[in-house]
C-alpha cells in the first residue's frame, strides 16, 4: 500500500551545493534591478525558475522565504513579511507549474508567468506597498495599480520568453543530469 509523504525530498550533498550556489546567484542578480521601487524591474525569476524545476515547489519556496529574508537584511531595508508571503506564493506557482517536466511548454510558461506576474507581482506585492506606506486614497492606489499592472503586461512576454528559454536550455539540463543525478 502506497502511502502519502509530506516531507521534503532528501538531496544529496551535490544538490544541497547546488541549491546554495543558486541561492547566492538570485541574492546577487536581485541586487541589479532598475527603476523606482514601486516598479521595479529585476531578473531572479530566472533563478526561480530554474530552482523550482529541478528542486520543486517545496524547496523552492523554503529557499525563497530565505532568499527574501537574506536580501532584505543585506539591502538594509526594513523586513516585512508580506513580500516573504508573495515570494512563497511565487515559488510555490512556479515549483508546481515546471517540477519534473523534461521539456516546458510555451503555454505551460505563458501561464505560470501570467500567475507569477498578475496575482504575486500586481496584487499581492501592490497590497504589500499600500499597507507599508500607509496609503489611504482611493485614487493613489488605484493610479498605483495601474502603473504596475501596465509594467506586468509590459513584462510578461519578455519575462516568458527569457523562461522559456532557461528552463529548456540543453546545456542547462545537462548541467543538471551531471550534478543532480550523477
Amino acid at each position: 500500500m502506497k502511502t502519502l509523504s509530506y516531507a521534503l525530498p532528501r538531496l544529496r550533498t551535490t544538490q544541497l551545493a547546488l541549491l546554495g550556489i543558486l541561492m547566492a546567484l538570485e541574492i546577487v542578480i536581485g541586487r541589479f534591478t532598475f527603476g523606482p521601487a514601486s516598479v521595479k524591474v529585476g531578473f531572479t525569476f530566472i533563478v526561480v525558475g530554474l530552482i523550482a524545476k529541478w528542486y520543486g515547489p517545496y524547496w523552492g519556496m523554503i529557499v525563497a522565504f530565505f532568499n527574501d529574508f537574506l536580501s532584505t537584511m543585506i539591502s538594509g531595508y526594513s523586513y516585512f513579511w508580506g513580500f516573504a508571503v508573495s515570494a512563497l506564493v511565487g515559488a510555490a506557482i512556479y515549483g508546481f507549474a515546471f517540477y519534473g517536466r523534461e521539456h516546458i511548454s510555451w503555454l505551460r510558461v505563458i501561464v505560470t508567468v501570467i500567475l507569477v506576474l498578475f496575482l504575486v507581482n500586481a496584487v499581492l506585492n501592490t497590497l504589500w506597498i499600500v499597507i507599508m506606506g500607509g496609503m489611504t486614497d482611493p485614487k493613489a492606489i488605484t493610479s498605483l495599480l495601474w502603473v504596475r499592472g501596465i509594467k506586468q503586461i509590459i513584462f510578461l512576454p519578455i519575462q516568458a520568453i527569457i523562461l522559456y528559454f532557461f528552463l529548456n536550455h540543453p546545456t542547462l539540463e545537462q548541467l543538471r543530469e551531471r550534478l543532480l543525478f550523477k
